[in-house]
C-alpha cells in the first residue's frame, strides 16, 4: 500500500471514530454487554466467557481504528516530509527502496 493510500485510510478511519453514529453505536453496544455480564448467572460460566470476549473485542476494535489513524498520519508526515526535501529523483528512490 502506498503513503497515500494509508494516508487516505486513516482519514476515513478517523471520519469512523469521529461519527455520532459510531460512538453511540459503540456506547451502545458495551452498555449492553455489561448489562448481560452483570445479569449472567455465575454458573453460566461459558456465557460469562463469550460476553468477556465480546467486551474485549468491541475494545480492540476501537484500537484497531485508532491505529489506523495513527498510521495514516505517520504516512502524511512522511509525504510531507517527502516533498519539503530537495532530492534529486534518484536520490529519493534510494533512500525509500534502503529505509
Amino acid at each position: 500500500m502506498t503513503p497515500h493510500q494509508t494516508a487516505a485510510r486513516g482519514n476515513e478511519a478517523a471520519r469512523v471514530l469521529e461519527s455520532e453514529v459510531f460512538r453511540e453505536a459503540m456506547a451502545s453496544l458495551k452498555t449492553a454487554v455489561i448489562a448481560q455480564w452483570k445479569d449472567c448467572p455465575v454458573r453460566d460460566k461459558e456465557g460469562a466467557l463469550l460476553l468477556l470476549q465480546l467486551a474485549k473485542l468491541t475494545d480492540k476494535f476501537e484500537t484497531i481504528l485508532i491505529g489506523m489513524v495513527e498510521t495514516g498520519k505517520h504516512a502524511q508526515h512522511r509525504i510531507d516530509l517527502d516533498s519539503l526535501r530537495d532530492e534529486a529523483p534518484a536520490r529519493q528512490f534510494f533512500r525509500r527502496v534502503t529505509g
